[in-house]
């Protein structure tokens, strides 16, 4: 019986150990698509193939295997690295002028063009 429940356990510890692993990987993953990396153009630590982005994504798994949150690392980045490092920019400052550009030049292009189709249409009638 004894040895029973050992195999069980075996067995169930080889069932549980990859999901652990893959949980950990899409973590990584997640928080490494959320930081440019630094020495390439346009691409996230988890798209680059840089070996600054291969060392941040070391780090970023050393801080998870210490029990930092996923705000905790992206917020250790920002202090090494700026604002920039950040994938999208933070609602604050200079962020939110991103943020709120362009939405509000849609509004004001639709609003344009329904104006001046209706000058047109006023016009020709």
């Amino acid at each position: 019986m004894k040895a029973l429940n050992i195999r069980v356990f075996l067995f169930l510890l080889f069932l549980i150990l990859p999901l652990q692993y893959s949980q950990s990987e899409d973590t990584i993953y997640e928080i490494s698509n959320e930081l440019m990396c630094p020495v390439c153009q346009g691409q996230t630590v988890a798209e680059s193939n840089s070996q600054l982005a291969i060392s941040m994504k070391e780090v970023i798994k050393i801080k998870r295997a210490e029990g930092k949150s996923k705000e905790e690392i992206l917020e250790y980045f920002v202090d090494q690295y700026g604002d920039t490092i950040l994938a999208k920019p933070p609602l604050k400052g200079f962020g939110l002028i991103l943020w709120i550009t362009p939405p509000l030049i849609l509004v004001i292009s639709i609003l344009f063009w329904i104006l001046r189709i209706r000058r047109n249409r006023k016009d020709a009638g």
